[in-house]
């Protein structure tokens, strides 16, 4: 990293626990560091990060311009990421996703046809989650939407999301919806109180809000995921909820892990 380069560094005990349950996730790892490459403003303790890189913690890095770095890998799996990566660029995918997928299961020294498997069914939910959000889709927005197919949840389901921020990212509604489901919820449910938050102002961070709120309570059972969730969409609905933090570029949803 340049001397000169700023960097936002986000650290979230949610996202701890869900990378631990990452099948690209060593069984040795208990800390997991995001570090994104960005023009923004430095945050966070430098002794605490230096701490957690000299503690051989998993640390994998996510190249928001997706540039391929053949050195990662073997000569075999170099070739073939190549040829997925042209495949995909051919149908008009974007292809950093895929990119990131693969730096991420070179960092967590997973094998080449584990990190090819898991790129060949990114590409094929980006293909789907294009279908069902719209050809003006983000790639953050495509990215979220392979990664909740990938997780179960229907592409009917992301053309409701999408359909709630027409004019909008719908990037936050889409993780958050697919961390809700693998934290127990049933998908009909889960879609229902994404898509009733996203209609309400500040609408963000009200997801956000739900988002931790299931978090915390599915640590007591599904059962107890689902009711926290019930209870939140009421409040919020009738405003009784509110953040208690306003959204910025500093506070994101966790993403979820690849299936």
């Amino acid at each position: 990293m340049r001397p000169c380069a700023r960097t936002t560094l986000w650290l979230t005990l949610p996202l701890l626990a869900i990378t631990l349950a990452s099948p690209l996730a060593s069984p040795l790892a208990a800390t997991t560091l995001v570090v994104t490459s960005r023009g923004d403003t430095v945050h966070g303790a430098a002794s605490l990060v230096a701490s957690l890189v000299a503690s051989s913690d998993t640390v994998f890095f996510r190249d928001p311009q997706g540039q391929f770095d053949a050195a990662r890998f073997d000569t075999l799996t170099a070739n073939a990421l190549r040829l997925l990566l042209d495949d995909a660029a051919a149908k008009g995918l974007p292809t950093a996703p895929l990119i990131n997928r693969a730096l991420e299961g070179a960092a967590r020294r997973v094998g080449g046809q584990r990190i090819l498997s898991v790129v060949r069914a990114h590409a094929a939910a980006l293909a789907e989650a294009k279908l069902a959000l719209g050809e003006g889709s983000a790639v953050a927005e495509l990215d979220a939407g392979a990664t909740a197919l990938r997780a179960g949840i229907d592409a009917r389901t992301l053309t409701v999301v999408r359909g709630t921020r027409p004019n909008g990212t719908a990037v936050t509604a889409l993780v958050v919806l697919t961390d809700v489901v693998k934290r127990g919820v049933p998908a009909s449910t889960a879609r229902e109180a994404v898509a009733t938050i996203a209609r309400t102002p500040r609408s963000d961070d009200a997801l956000l809000g739900l988002q931790a709120t299931v978090a915390k309570n599915a640590q007591r059972g599904p059962g107890m995921a689902l009711d926290a969730l019930n209870r939140y969409v009421r409040g919020a609905v009738t405003g009784t909820v509110s953040p208690s933090t306003p959204a910025t570029n500093d506070r994101k949803p966790v993403r979820p892990p690849d299936p």
